[in-house]
């Protein structure tokens, strides 16, 4: 059986570690050693290699990022990614004189012979360091005692292998007795249900297609739970946006590793010798044959600018990567992107800025901001691994293991799963000073200050950095963030835009007393084209969507209520709730925290 998964769905939801529900039963996604690639593989990842420096260099330590092939350009309707049956015990639900279902692990019911009426179990077990196992429904019968097999002479002969009598008599797991029906010990499924089980170790998705074993060497308790609960595997993605000031093709072609390796060791030092190089490497198969005709076309300005960025290290945090596009996008808002003082512009570039499409919005009391619109957006966000998030004793506060998605190829490159997505975004920012703006004001705002002060006291994975800032505490950010929902909403309701399908990105610096921040709003999707610019259409409308965001922010259905809740130490929001602020999870990278009505009505632009 094939099942379909879109490249985007891989990174986002599934991936290694998945439960896919397939017509035929549950299936988990293997490695990428085992499911993808693997040594007898004819797909290599170097084939479908995603290039991105600050992504490769600044969070991922390295590592390269590979995309997920699809069958219209493999040009076959085959599968291309192999699973394996996960879980393997079924419930057969035809009544076979034994008063009730049977629950067995074999391909067919041991009683009925047929796979007719039988299910896949719908419950696992798993840990909080990422293991994933059946459940042990003969241990968990037995409490760990041996089987007596005393009824064995006087049951059906079929019986008497490795099964267990499912006897439901109501709606609720308390309804359901286990029983063995060769020693008759049983267990009310309900009472087990909750108990903390031993676990062994296992990662199924790290196994042989045929093959399970376990580790044995797991700390930590396991809990039983459903093969289709949200919390069983909760994807860890990273996306960062390509936006260098000179992100064209070239810049693009120097960042694969070949070109890369040749270049630090030659040091080419003039557009004939850099031509020379790549049409060697192209002789060799080592770059595609059109790489060295993009080059031979651009001015050598251009070529020396594309080199020159490629020696400069992007920053290795990820809120360092965060200001980097700041200070990028705040470029832009200038003097476009890319710089209109190259020699040539023939290459395609992944970020581009018309300084000539930048508008002004004021608001009622005469502030201004500049909205920039960026016609060209390119994305790249990489599934770095997965969580299991079971609840148990004395787990709050703490972040479950992180098992990694990485795949080592035969060269001992490492590989990260990704996908890139195209678009358009329009960034907002005070118009004036540069953005910077003096600290802020009021009763919310010293609420808010008392939180960041005592910052060490919250969890690290709450915050978008976890090592490296705390910016979200600061009331300028959740300033620009209260801002952002609210356009969000604003340009649903007014224009129609989908608020699922646009995403924001908060960006804040503080310079002691001062701070300046900016908002990103970006829709993009799968393929070369990415969007047909409706987002940016809304450029000339923004000061009207400006003025009525912040009226909105003056009321709420939910008021009084809303408005009387108060930002505390150790919160995450203030004055916010669904009816006037929060979001969908698509659409807010904070998960709908770090927001507060009060801290915008206080300090109305």
């Amino acid at each position: 059986m094939i099942q379909g998964v879109r490249p985007s769905q891989f990174i986002l939801v599934y991936g290694p570690g998945a439960i896919l529900e397939g017509e035929r039963g549950p299936r988990i996604i293997p490695d990428a050693q085992r499911g993808l690639f693997g040594q007898h593989s004819k797909y290599k990842p170097d084939d479908y290699r995603i290039d991105d420096e600050r992504m490769s260099r600044g969070l991922l330590g390295g590592a390269q990022i590979y995309r997920l092939p699809t069958n219209p350009e493999l040009g076959h309707d085959g599968y291309i990614y192999r699973t394996k049956e996960f879980p393997k015990w079924r419930l057969c639900v035809n009544l076979h004189g034994h008063g009730g279902s049977l629950l067995y692990d074999e391909e067919v019911c041991p009683m009925c012979k047929s796979g007719g009426g039988r299910d896949a179990i719908g419950f696992v077990m798993a840990c909080r360091d990422g293991h994933l196992d059946e459940v042990p429904w003969i241990r968990l019968v037995h409490d760990r005692a041996d089987c007596d097999k005393s009824r064995d002479g006087s049951i059906h002969p079929d019986l008497r292998r490795k099964s267990i009598l499912w006897r439901r008599r109501g709606g609720t797991l308390s309804d359901v007795r286990l029983e063995c029906p060769r020693c008759g010990r049983n267990k009310i499924f309900g009472d087990v249900y909750y108990r903390e089980q031993r676990c062994d170790g296992r990662h199924p998705h790290k196994e042989g297609l045929g093959a399970a074993y376990w580790n044995g060497v797991c700390a930590k308790s396991a809990k039983i739970i459903a093969r289709q609960a949200s919390n069983i595997r909760l994807a860890e993605t990273r996306t960062l946006l390509s936006i260098q000031a000179v992100h064209t093709n070239l810049r693009h072609h120097l960042q694969n590793n070949a070109i890369d390796a040749v270049f630090r060791i030659s040091k080419p030092d003039s557009k004939e010798a850099v031509v020379r190089i790549l049409d060697d490497l192209s002789a060799n198969r080592n770059i595609g044959k059109g790489v060295a005709d993009e080059f031979r076309q651009a001015g050598w300005e251009e070529i020396k600018q594309a080199m020159d960025d490629a020696t400069r290290g992007p920053p290795n945090t990820y809120h360092g990567l965060v200001m980097d596009e700041f200070r990028e996008l705040m470029k832009a808002s200038v003097r476009g992107a890319p710089p209109q003082n190259e020699e040539s512009r023939e290459s395609a570039v992944l970020f581009e800025v018309d300084p000539q499409d930048r508008r002004t919005a004021r608001t009622k009391n005469g502030t201004a901001f500049k909205v920039t619109p960026i016609q060209t957006l390119r994305t790249v966000t990489v599934q770095t691994g997965f969580r299991r998030d079971i609840p148990e004793r004395d787990s709050a506060g703490t972040q479950p293991n992180l098992v990694k998605n990485r795949y080592k190829d035969e060269a001992g490159v490492t590989w990260f799963p990704g996908v890139e997505f195209f678009g358009e975004g329009l960034f907002i920012r005070p118009d004036a000073d540069g953005g910077w703006a003096d600290s802020m004001k009021g009763e919310s705002r010293e609420e808010w200050m008392a939180g960041l002060r005592n910052a060490d006291s919250y969890d690290e994975f709450v915050f978008r950095d976890a090592g490296e800032s705390r910016d979200e505490l600061n009331p300028g950010f959740v300033w620009w963030h209260t801002l952002a929902h609210l356009l969000i909403r604003t340009i649903s309701e007014e224009a129609g835009y989908s608020p699922a399908s646009m995403r924001e990105r908060i960006y804040f610096e503080a310079d002691g007393a001062r701070c300046r921040g900016g908002i990103l709003l970006y829709a993009t999707q799968p393929g070369s084209e990415g969007t047909l610019g409706g987002l940016i259409a809304l450029a000339p409308h923004m000061e009207k969507f400006l003025r009525i965001s912040l009226d909105k922010a003056k009321s709420c259905s939910g008021d009084p209520l809303c408005g009387e809740a108060r930002f505390r130490a150790n919160g995450y929001d203030g004055a916010s709730c669904y009816a006037c602020l929060m979001n969908s999870e698509t659409s807010c990278e904070h998960r709908n925290m770090w927001l507060d009505r009060h801290v915008l009505m206080e300090n109305m632009p």
